[in-house]
Order: structure tokens, then C-alpha cells, then sequence
């Protein structure tokens, strides 16, 4: 039997079919959980209005939990949970989304470390889950197998909101990880979950689809402060100028064509050799491993394979922060 507890629950909800059937799935599941919220938010935020299965009301009205349905349409995810922030009745909240399942004792194990320690909360953990090959390895490019520290999972207390602030409503990504760095420079008492999320789209993406996220995601992100787009476009800034240098190095140290101590045979090959290699080991094999991939994943050759999905998501990520830079008021 479980535990109904002074949580709110809120849960930010963009309708599809199948996004319809993972939260009915996501609501019929709290009935397992150890622990219960006593009150479920939930903000519609399609133009279609949202009416749940009868079973999953009846469950909430057979034990007393406040069910809430918002309907706020053409809104982020950012300006949904401020509504349910807003309109959250207990000083505990707790936030899921739905591409992310929780353990049955989620919500319980959270709420015992933030009784137990007298944390002001605790963050989320997700695990990205892959079956198929390319979501494997569009995982080691991006999230590793390691869970990683999330906004969805958290549990906070509402005062929070008051310190730090409330989510940025004008992104369409990237606005959960603005808030994390703003209660982490307030130096909010937030600690680790030692529950996680589980995150199961990967498998349902393809390559097209990945690279449009990839690129809508930053491009929304690169104005969040926390990101300082303009770090990576110096880099890849200071990285053609490299190549640049290297390409006419010879000629700069050499004009009269007479060779000298200065002059470098091949310089323009054993340059791009350079880089490549020192890319292909970095992202192929380096950052997998410190994200949890294995060696045996990682070798004989999938390492390339990371290595040039990767180079693809760079690309991608340095053409929408450029774009979101230059282009994005004209």
C-alpha cells in the first residue's frame, strides 16, 4: 500500500498520439509508486484539449489527489511549468516529463533524502536508454550510458522558485539547464538523486531527426547565459585560423622559396593529420569512455562511427549557434 504525501506533481504535456499514450501510461503507473503526490498538475500545451481515461480520475478521486489539467496552448516547456508552479498548492514539487519513466520509489527515496538531510531538494538523474545500433551510438556522442543530472526527476521546494527565480519562458530548450546554474550560483542546499529516470526515445529517433533536435536545441539555448555560445564559436574560430597558418606556414617562412631552418615538409598534411587524429581520439574514444561507454563498444571500429556522428553534431551545433548569433533578430 502506498504513502499519499504534500507533493505536487507537475508534468508538461505537448499532444501527439503517441506522447498521449506514454503520459495515460506515466498516470496509471503512480498507483505502483511507494509514495504518492496528493495533487497532479498537468499543462496542456497543443490546441487540442486533453480529457484522461475515466480510470485514471477515478483513481485520483478514490484517494483524495487534486488532479489539474491546465490548457495554455503554443507555450515552451519552461512557461508550462511556470503555470504549474504557480498554481501548485504544496511547498514540495516534484516534476516528470513524459519520454521519462520513474522507479516505483522515485518520488519516496527523493522526499527521504530531502527529510533526512535537510535539503531544499533534489535534482533528477536520467538514464538514456538504447537497444538499436545508431541510437547506441548517437548515445556515446551525446549522453553517455551513464545517468546524467536532469531537471525532470527533480523534487524542490517552492521557495526555491522565489530565490532564483522562475524558468525562462522564451526558449524552446535549454531554459531547465539556466535554472540549474542560476540555483547553483545561489548556492542552493540541492543535492544528487539516487533514484533515476529512465528516457526511452532514442531508439524511435532517426539520423534526420536527431540533427533537427540537435539544431533546434541550440539554437534556442545559445541566448541562456550559461551556455557562452561565443566560447565555442572562438574555438572553432581559433581552429580555421590554425588551419589557415598551417596551410601558408611555408610560404610566411620561406617567401623566397629556399628552404631554412624555419620550413616544415608537408606542413599542410601532418597539420590536418594532426587535428583529425586528435578529434577522432577525443570524441571517439576519450569522452565515450568518461560517459560510461565500454572499450568493447568502443572498438575495433565504432569508435569511428562515434567519432563522425559526432563531427556531424558539432557541425550542427556550430551552424545554429552562428545562425541564432548573426541572424536571429533579422
Amino acid at each position: 500500500q502506498f504513502m499519499i504525501k504534500s507533493v505536487s506533481l507537475i508534468i508538461p504535456f505537448k499532444s501527439d498520439k503517441s506522447e498521449k499514450e506514454k503520459l495515460f501510461t506515466l498516470l496509471r503507473g503512480i498507483s505502483n509508486w511507494k509514495a504518492v503526490p496528493n495533487e497532479i498538475i498537468i499543462i496542456n500545451t497543443d490546441q487540442k484539449q486533453l480529457s484522461v481515461p475515466s480510470d485514471i480520475e477515478l483513481f485520483a478521486e478514490q484517494h483524495n489527489i487534486n488532479f489539474c489539467i491546465f490548457h495554455q496552448e503554443r507555450i515552451y516547456p519552461g512557461h508550462a511549468r511556470n503555470i504549474g508552479i504557480c498554481n501548485a498548492s504544496n511547498s514540495l514539487l516534484a516534476f516528470l516529463d513524459t519520454s521519462t519513466h520513474p522507479s516505483n520509489d522515485w518520488l519516496l527515496n527523493g522526499l527521504h533524502i530531502i527529510n533526512t538531510n535537510n535539503y531544499e531538494g533534489v535534482w533528477g538523474k536520467t538514464n538514456y536508454q538504447a537497444e538499436k545500433f545508431l541510437p547506441k551510438i548517437y548515445r556515446a556522442s551525446t549522453y553517455g550510458e551513464n545517468p546524467i543530472e536532469t531537471f525532470p526527476g527533480s523534487i524542490l521546494h517552492k521557495n526555491i522558485f522565489k530565490k532564483c527565480g522562475l524558468f525562462v519562458e522564451s526558449t524552446r530548450a535549454g531554459e531547465d539547464t539556466d535554472f540549474m546554474s542560476r540555483a547553483k550560483l545561489h548556492n542552493v542546499n540541492i543535492c544528487e538523486s539516487e533514484s533515476f529516470l529512465n528516457y526511452d526515445k532514442l531508439d524511435n529517433i532517426s539520423f534526420k531527426e536527431i540533427i533537427k533536435k540537435w539544431y533546434r536545441n541550440h539554437f534556442h539555448s545559445a541566448k541562456m547565459p550559461y551556455f557562452r555560445a561565443h566560447k565555442d564559436i572562438y574555438f572553432y574560430g581559433i581552429s580555421f585560423l590554425a588551419i589557415i597558418i598551417a596551410f601558408n606556414w611555408n610560404r610566411v617562412f620561406d617567401p623566397t622559396g629556399i628552404e631554412n631552418e624555419f620550413f616544415i615538409p608537408n606542413i599542410t598534411k601532418i597539420s590536418i593529420l594532426i587535428i583529425f587524429l586528435a578529434y577522432l581520439f577525443l570524441r571517439g574514444v576519450v569522452l565515450p569512455m568518461r560517459k560510461g561507454a565500454s572499450l568493447k563498444f568502443i572498438f575495433p571500429l565504432n569508435f569511428i562511427l562515434i567519432s563522425l556522428m559526432s563531427f556531424f553534431l558539432d557541425l550542427t551545433k556550430t551552424i545554429a549557434f552562428g545562425y541564432s548569433k548573426f541572424f536571429r533578430n533579422r
